[in-house]
């Protein structure tokens, strides 16, 4: 069921999250070595670092799918010999529990196994490419990839720096010596269409593709409401005053773990100033350039990937 005009990729996430079997002793035990349980896989990606290959976790875990892009679900009895990093709950697909699991090790040591089946490991934004779109499992591999990284970069306890411990099925970490408890965080971020009459306002950050634009955009800060933060990212980049902020759409970004919360915005009339620390260049456009830019006839590309908000915000100003 859609709860919004505007469905995202990476939201739509069809699994009952099951909170209260989180706390249940046999997660990892009975439950988890059901019949009709099956897990997902994540692992690093090898990088080369001074000579020597090593294994990244930070944001660009890739996920195992099949030939088609989705989910290449696999039973926990076919991942028993594997090494397993970290372990989470995702929850139910009807009665049927699912999971998540880290790999120890890099997408290219595990990837061979797959082979025969079909099956490969993939960056998320590669799926989202293949999947042509919002799809069911774009909204679990943002759920599984958001928190697993998040567990492996969020160890220790930011209270006494001891070593925490995974709890309530992979929800909760908490610390052995000094009882915090510490929870997956997620950091919101404002993406704004700025609009004045028939034009829109889009920008682009620097090391961006030559020629490529896309809305505006930045982490919101303690204390700020939807609203104000995006007036003041608009001013700060290109200072502009917004006069109006209407909430369109949100989606879960999981580069690490952020949701885009992607917003129109009414401004004054002024000039542009921009601020070269925050972006490299914004521009006015119209619906026109978009649609001669779709075309591959405008010299500048004001169409950001189709599963980006972005491109979805843009796409409801057209359609409007």
């Amino acid at each position: 069921m859609a709860l919004a005009d505007i469905q995202t990729c990476f939201s739509g996430n069809p699994l009952d999250r099951a909170d209260q079997m989180r706390t249940d002793p046999e997660i990892f035990g009975d439950i988890m070595h059901r019949e009709d349980a099956r897990v997902m896989l994540l692992a690093g990606e090898s990088r080369e670092d001074d000579g020597q290959m090593r294994i990244s976790l930070s944001s660009e875990a890739r996920i195992l799918t099949d030939a088609g892009g989705t989910i290449a679900w696999q039973s926990p009895s076919k991942c028993r010999f594997l090494p397993v990093g970290t372990t989470i709950f995702l929850g139910l697909d009807g009665d049927a529990p699912r999971y998540a699991v880290m790999l120890d090790g890099s997408a290219d040591e595990f990837g061979a196994m797959f082979e025969a089946e079909g099956a490969k490991f993939r960056d998320g934004r590669g799926i989202a490419y293949k999947l042509e779109g919002a799809h069911p499992s774009l909204g679990i591999i943002a759920q599984a990839k958001s928190m697993l990284l998040w567990h492996e970069s969020h160890r220790y306890c930011a209270k006494c720096g001891a070593e925490s411990m995974l709890a309530k099925a992979g929800y909760e970490r908490t610390c052995p010596d000094c009882n915090a408890a510490h929870f997956p965080r997620t950091d919101p971020v404002v993406i704004m269409l700025v609009r004045r009459g028939n034009e829109a306002l889009v920008g682009r950050g620097h090391g961006w593709p030559e020629g490529h634009y896309s809305a505006l955009a930045g982490f919101m800060e303690p204390g700020e409401s939807m609203e104000e933060a995006a007036a003041r990212e608009i001013f700060e980049e290109v200072g502009l005053r917004a006069t109006k902020v209407i909430y369109k759409a949100s989606q879960p970004w999981p580069w690490p773990s952020t949701l885009m919360i992607g917003v129109e915005a009414w401004v004054d009339e002024g000039e542009l100033t921009i601020d070269e620390s925050e972006i490299e260049d914004a521009i006015w456009i119209t619906k026109d350039d978009v649609k001669s830019s779709a075309r591959g006839e405008h010299k500048y590309r004001l169409t950001p990937p189709p599963f980006a908000i972005a491109s979805d915000l843009i796409k409801a100003w057209l359609a409007e």
